[in-house]
């Protein structure tokens, strides 16, 4: 009832307003741009008119009016597709009256404030009603403040409701990242980027989409103000601007780069300008660059135009395009980026080519398209990060210890919140009341964190009959669906649910993961159960289950296709695909399993090739709708095996699978970390050409690569070998550290410490409430049996003044065994200082053998820091 209250006086109010007023667009010739623009959306969203544009209709003010055209003109497909005019006009309404309101307002130019306030979208995340509901309580918080400091305060206010956990692809709302208290760097980014335009502050979200020196990424904030960009952690408060726990890194990325909304901002430096986005590249403000440039020719050496090259940097085991920049008319594509090495992949109709370059040591680069896909080929490549610099100074001790209390003070508020959350005995009451499994229901409402009160609504009015079915449900679901998901789209899906007798009685996991299974892949779970049933043709829902491919002409025969508009990459939820009647090509393989999956007919997205399927006469059949390429009906087949023992090779950490389409290789989605060992079949693929790529990254950070190409015919079963090269040289011994001063500083007394070390140990100084600090509690436990064989101890050293509470009893159990904890308040002991020259950074790492000699450190933000404890274990 409040949020509904707070929507309709965001909606209402306004409109009491005369139609009469000042332009929010004032430049004529953008704002021709404009109309022009959003007359071609209105044709794009013509069978959603209604529900998007009869808004305009009412009595607006000339401001309400440009701003919603504005958003209209080049918001992406989903949006058209899933959301209403008067959920934008509530968005319109919050930007300007913060614009009025802000003591800032008036000094935002108006390019500025169209790009980096008014947008409601951040990123890719289902926008929500954030800026309505959360606009007092922001502007509350910082009135009379100047604009760096109100962002600063801003960032504490957002600290104090969320806190950094890893999580899934999916980017949750921030309403939704609220109510579970935590998000991953992209969700705490797009939560502190909605909070800070709530408030009227420019802001955007950048992103680095991969690190050089480690294998991840990051996203974190950048305000705008009199003129000037600055930057700060997400949900992660400094004392002052311009600094981060990844300031360091940022000054060894390759690029960071951020999404413009909007026609673009000439004076912006763009990767990429596009009609309704721009790619703007911000790495210069934290990193030395370099320019470089391609020129594409042809076997005939004529340039060659749009010619695609991918500027592709090793990460996750894959060569990942950082930035895609078309040629122009003379053959030319440039990129800046750091100085770093790079895979440069260029392709056109007629042919690509590849080579690695190191940028430091590369102006211009002629690339011949004259090579052809086919054929076996073993390519090494040694690849090089940008150097660690010495670190730049950081705010005072002083500010430092008062901003640490605060931070302790922000964690003990969002505890509190959490707090709140149904009990352990509570849920084992409600597992009673339901005559349940216990564990499966306490597990269930433990999961679902701050949406307790959904899940169990969902539970409690689901009929006595199919409370097992609705458990099987929500146990296949992802963690963050339990975290976001309301009652009423869970039990569509459960009362709604066609079961094919033969398929649920004789093979249930069949039925639970492609029939039951509301989630597809990353798109927004809705309940489209019900709707298909209702809005289909009753002989497309007769005759489908016989024959699904009606699924696929009706799809084809409704549905127009346009990949570019949706280019936020958020998938169109099924009802919206079939509403617009407008999508991408990935939202309509969704929509297809969705409809599928509403007929009782199991379907699903193959696992690697995400190829849409649907199951009958008991085997997969794939999908190919008429405007792609079908290949042969027959497959391929592909054993992967390793003789690598010491570490299992893992997929995206060292190997991925790539197919070779359209010009270049496309990586098969595979699980992460999914050991070779635990390919156990047979991959089932497409005929084509292929590409193994296999990387070891070093302790330094530099990798050793391989390319293996190879062709799979149909019908051929081919055994493909992962080896990981190593490298050559003889571990050195870095330094000593006296182990027994080491065990000095633990929370307990240690009896007999030689046996602790006898097989080495590994220190660790954490910061525990940083993100690259949780980067190894996520680490360690993926490696728990190998590194439990390895036998070492684990130390964990922290400052007191940190008041960290310890693991918890969960965490612990997923960690090493072997493990200690203690207080070093001097932060580092001084005789590791020499170990790191520019100067140590936590989490802090030294591993040692028995005797106390160092075989490796590490210093700053990484990942992966099991693997590397295990190369040098002896």
């Amino acid at each position: 009832m409040k949020m509904s209250a707070k929507f309709l006086l965001a909606v209402i109010i306004p409109l009491l307003s005369a139609c009469s007023g000042r332009h929010l667009i004032n430049d004529s010739e953008y704002r021709n741009l404009v109309d022009s623009s959003f007359n071609k959306r209105k044709e794009l969203a013509a069978n959603r008119s209604g529900e998007l544009f009869d808004v305009l209709n009412r009595p607006l003010k000339t401001s309400q009016k440009e701003a919603l055209k504005f958003l209209y003109a080049f918001m992406p497909l989903n949006d058209l597709a899933d959301y209403s005019g008067d959920f934008f006009l509530a968005n319109v309404n919050v930007a300007l009256r913060a614009r009025e309101e802000s003591p800032w307002g008036k000094d935002i130019p108006e390019e500025i404030f169209l790009h980096y306030v008014l947008p409601y979208r951040i990123n890719n995340e289902n926008p929500d009603s954030f800026r309505i509901v959360c606009y007092d309580e922001i502007v509350g918080r910082i009135r009379n403040m100047s604009i760096l400091d109100a962002a600063l305060e801003i960032n504490h206010w957002c600290h104090e409701k969320v806190a950094y956990q890893p999580a899934d692809i999916r980017t949750s709302a921030p309403l939704s990242t609220i109510l579970s208290a935590r998000g991953r760097c992209g969700e705490e980014s797009t939560f502190t980027v909605s909070a800070l335009r709530t408030a009227g502050i420019p802001a955007r979200q950048v992103y680095t989409p991969r690190w050089a020196h480690t294998d991840d990424n990051h996203a974190w904030v950048e305000v705008w103000s009199a003129g000037k960009w600055y930057y700060m952690g997400a949900c992660e408060p400094e004392p002052v601007i311009d600094r981060g726990w990844f300031t360091e890194p940022a000054r060894r990325a390759m690029l960071i780069h951020t999404k413009s909304f909007g026609a673009s901002l000439k004076d912006e430096n763009s990767v990429n300008r596009y009609k309704n986005y721009s790619e703007v590249n911000t790495l210069s403000k934290y990193a030395v660059t370099k320019r470089i440039f391609v020129k594409v020719i042809d076997a005939d050496g004529l340039p060659v135009k749009d010619a695609r090259v991918e500027y592709q940097l090793f990460n996750y085991a894959e060569f990942y395009p950082l930035a895609v920049v078309p040629a122009d008319a003379g053959g030319i594509s440039q990129f800046e980026t750091g100085l770093g090495d790079l895979l440069v992949w260029a392709y056109g109709k007629n042919g690509f080519n590849y080579t690695k370059i190191s940028v430091a040591e590369t102006d211009t680069l002629t690339m011949v398209l004259n090579k052809k896909a086919g054929g076996s080929d073993n390519i090494e490549l040694d690849l090089d990060v940008p150097l660690a610099l010495s670190p730049l100074p950081g705010p005072s001790q002083a500010m430092i210890e008062n901003n640490t209390k605060r931070f302790n003070a922000e964690n003990e508020i969002r505890q509190k919140y959490i707090d709140t959350w149904m009990t352990p005995v509570d849920a084992k009451s409600l597992a009673v009341s339901l005559n349940a499994d216990t564990s499966g229901v306490m597990s269930i409402i433990a999961r679902s964190m701050g949406n307790y009160k959904e899940i169990s609504s969902f539970l409690s009015v689901t009929p006595d009959s199919l409370v097992s079915m609705a458990l099987s449900l929500l146990e296949i679901l992802p963690d963050k669906d339990l975290r976001d998901t309301k009652a009423v789209i869970l039990s569509d899906h459960l009362l709604n649910i066609v079961c094919n007798a033969g398929i649920a009685e004789n093979d249930n996991k069949l039925f639970l993961e492609n029939v039951l299974n509301p989630r597809v892949a990353n798109e927004l779970l809705t309940p489209w159960r019900s709707y298909f049933r209702n809005e289909l043709p009753s002989e497309l829902i007769n005759g489908a289950p016989s024959n699904p491919l009606l699924i696929s002409q009706y799809l084809e025969k409704n549905i127009s296709i346009a990949d570019g508009e949706n280019y936020y990459n958020t998938p169109i939820t099924p009802k919206g695909v079939n509403e617009l009647k407008v999508s991408d090509s990935f939202s309509r393989d969704i929509c297809f399993v969705a409809i599928c999956r509403s007929l009782g007919i199991p379907s699903r997205l193959e696992p690697g090739s995400n190829v849409p399927q649907y199951f009958l006469n008991s085997v997969w059949n794939d999908l190919f709708f008429s405007d792609q390429p079908k290949p042969s009906g027959i497959k391929g087949y592909i054993r992967l095996i390793s003789a690598e023992s010491k570490t299992v090779p893992e997929y995206y950490s060292h190997f991925t699978l790539a197919r070779f389409e359209n010009g270049r290789y496309t990586t098969l989605e595979y699980d992460y970390n999914k050991k070779v060992t635990d390919f156990k079949e047979e991959l089932s693929l497409s005929p084509g050409s292929y590409m193994l790529v296999t990387g070891n990254r070093l302790s330094g950070g530099r990798i050793l690569s391989a390319l293996s190409f190879f062709d799979l015919k149909a019908g051929e079963h081919k055994t493909v070998e992962v080896k990981i090269r190593k490298e050559l040289t003889e571990a050195k011994i870095l330094g000593k550290i006296d182990l027994r001063s080491i065990f000095k500083l633990l929370d307990r007394d240690v009896q007999n410490p030689d046996s602790l070390s006898e097989k080495g140990a590994a220190i660790i100084w954490i910061d525990p409430e940083k993100e690259p600090t949780k980067h190894i509690f996520n680490d360690l436990p993926h490696l728990k049996k190998e590194l439990d064989e390895w036998g070492g101890c684990f130390i964990f050293l922290t400052d007191a003044s940190l008041k960290w509470k310890g693991f918890s009893d969960e965490l612990l159990n997923l960690l090493p065994s072997n493990l200690l904890f203690g207080n070093d308040n001097a932060a580092l002991n001084s005789a590791l200082l020499p170990l790191d020259p520019t100067g140590i950074r936590l989490p802090f790492v030294v591993m040692t053998d028995k005797s106390g000699n160092i075989l490796y450190c590490s210093s700053g933000y990484r990942i992966g820091l099991g693997e590397q404890i295990l190369k040098y274990a002896r």
